[in-house]
C-alpha cells in the first residue's frame, strides 16, 4: 500500500509506502513524520499514486 502526502515544508505532493515512518522531500529536504504528515490518499501501487499525483498537479497548475 502508498500514500500520497503533501510536505509540510513546501506543499508539494510526494509518494510514500504505507510501511514507512519518516520521508525526505526531494524537493526542500525537509524530513517528514508520516504520522503527522496531511495524507490525501490511500491506494494499492505506485503507478496508482504516481497517477494521482500527475491529477492533482495539473489542478492546482504547477
Amino acid at each position: 500500500m502508498y500514500v500520497v502526502i503533501v510536505c509540510y515544508g513546501c506543499g508539494r505532493f510526494l509518494l510514500a509506502k504505507g510501511t514507512q515512518k519518516t520521508k525526505r522531500c526531494p524537493y526542500c529536504a525537509t524530513r517528514l513524520k508520516l504520522v503527522s504528515a496531511k495524507k490525501v490518499a490511500q491506494v494499492k501501487t505506485a503507478q496508482e499514486a504516481s497517477n494521482y499525483i500527475r491529477a492533482m498537479k495539473r489542478r492546482r497548475d504547477y
